[in-house]
């Protein structure tokens, strides 16, 4: 296939209503071309940057792409990062999350993100994954089309290989950035570029056509492991999509169980734990019969916990000291760092209860607290109502207990007390 601006323009066909396109723009020759073919079209561009400043030369390269883009008359944005190495990733795997990371921070609803992703790279990604041991996720196809929960991800070039996309720069004179890390051997993908991918098609001619095949295959796979997936979702399914029921997923076997909860957080746009978290998640939370206390397994995107007859999936849990105490003058919010909340007048109002017009302060639970609700006739411990009310215990010391003058009037979110504020 010949990389041309009519193929380009026969690819975004599909996409004319489309509010803006980001295109991430590193200088090297693929987002070159890419860049150069959707402003030949006269699409509705903007480039967008990521420096990482891991290379001397970054600054330059920053400065490359600015006056490129001015010459074409693009709007050019460009997004300082510092690219700190998360565990157990390299940090070109670091760098990459993080770029995207910023790049999608651009992206609406009635956009797209555009990257220049082609063949060669389809199918040094399937290797890589392959030698890391990757299951049918890792294995299978990048797509022209990804939806995200940001809006759609588009990969124009990926039906062209590197060398086509090299013709296409060279007939249209460009210009383009080459990055020396690139060469560098201790990096496995370009390890895997410039002496592995060589030796291979020189035996197999059609190896890379035929690695894009095979991925393509896995994700056919996928799909239908995602449509699986989907269906034990709905049978285990709660009216929170974060919460699924024990008794439903038990009934599975452990293969189509682990399916089942890696498309449960899929869909949550998190990554999944790996196979061996994945198996104490089986193991210790979804098959124990009998529970001490509230079994938890956490990573770096997040966690699953079980309380009662269900489990539930939740970013992991901000640092919160339960001793704090705050002084609150109702008629300001007042904003709860560790619980990313913020506290108004109208939340008290909600619940019933005569507000006093002064400050009332504002404390967690440490234990024995007693309260009679609005419209009920007896005082009740806190702790036996929040398990009345299904509450998790992870939950409990993280809600706003409502004071005033050391009389308990409210439980932030759940109930006021039948108590009578002096005024």
């Amino acid at each position: 296939m010949t990389l041309t601006i009519t193929s380009l323009q026969n690819f975004f066909i599909k996409y004319q209503h489309t509010k803006k396109f980001f295109v991430a723009f590193s200088g090297g020759l693929d987002s070159t071309v890419l860049l150069y073919g959707m402003h030949t079209l006269n699409l509705p561009i903007q480039a967008v940057h990521i420096n990482h400043h891991l290379q001397d030369e970054c600054n330059q390269w920053e400065l490359h792409c600015k006056n490129l883009c001015n010459s074409w008359s693009i709007n050019f944005f460009v997004r300082q990062v510092e690219v700190k190495k998360i565990s157990n990733k390299s940090i070109e795997e670091s760098a990459r999350m993080l770029r995207y990371s910023e790049l999608f921070k651009f992206v609406s609803a009635h956009d797209c993100l555009v990257t220049a992703h082609h063949k060669d790279d389809l199918a040094e990604t399937f290797l890589l994954q392959l030698l890391r041991g990757a299951g049918p996720v890792g294995l299978s196809a990048m797509s022209t089309e990804q939806k995200t929960s940001k809006g759609l991800h588009l990969r124009p070039l990926l039906e062209y290989t590197r060398s086509e996309i090299f013709e296409f720069a060279k007939l249209h004179s460009l210009s383009w950035l080459d990055d020396p890390s690139n060469e560098s051997l201790d990096f496995d993908r370009n390890y895997l570029r410039k002496d592995v991918m060589p030796v291979v098609v020189k035996r197999w001619p059609g190896a890379v056509q035929t690695i894009a095949r095979a991925s393509e295959l896995q994700a056919d796979s996928m799909n239908c492991l995602r449509e699986l997936a989907n269906i034990d979702l709905q049978n285990a399914a709660t009216n929170d999509s974060t919460i699924l029921d024990i008794t439903a997923l038990q009934k599975l076997s452990d293969e189509r169980l682990i399916n089942a909860l890696r498309g449960w957080v899929r869909n949550h746009d998190m990554r999944s734990p790996n196979k061996k978290l994945m198996s104490h998640i089986v193991k210790d939370i979804v098959r124990k019969e009998e529970l001490k206390s509230s079994p938890v397994q956490t990573w770096l995107d997040g966690e699953v916990r079980r309380y009662r007859n269900c489990i539930y999936l939740m970013k992991p849990l901000s640092v919160h000291d339960a001793t704090q105490e705050f002084e609150w003058n109702i008629n300001q919010p007042l904003y709860i760092e560790s619980l990313k909340l913020t506290l108004n007048k109208s939340d008290l109002e909600q619940l019933g209860i005569q507000l006093p017009d002064e400050v009332l302060t504002v404390r967690f639970r440490t234990g024995g607290e007693r309260l009679k609700p609005i419209g009920k006739s007896h005082h009740r411990s806190l702790k036996n109502l929040l398990q009345e009310a299904n509450v998790p215990p992870w939950e409990r010391d993280r809600i706003p207990l409502i004071y005033h003058k050391d009389i308990l009037i409210a439980v932030s979110g759940y109930w006021g007390a039948a108590v009578e504020c002096e005024t």
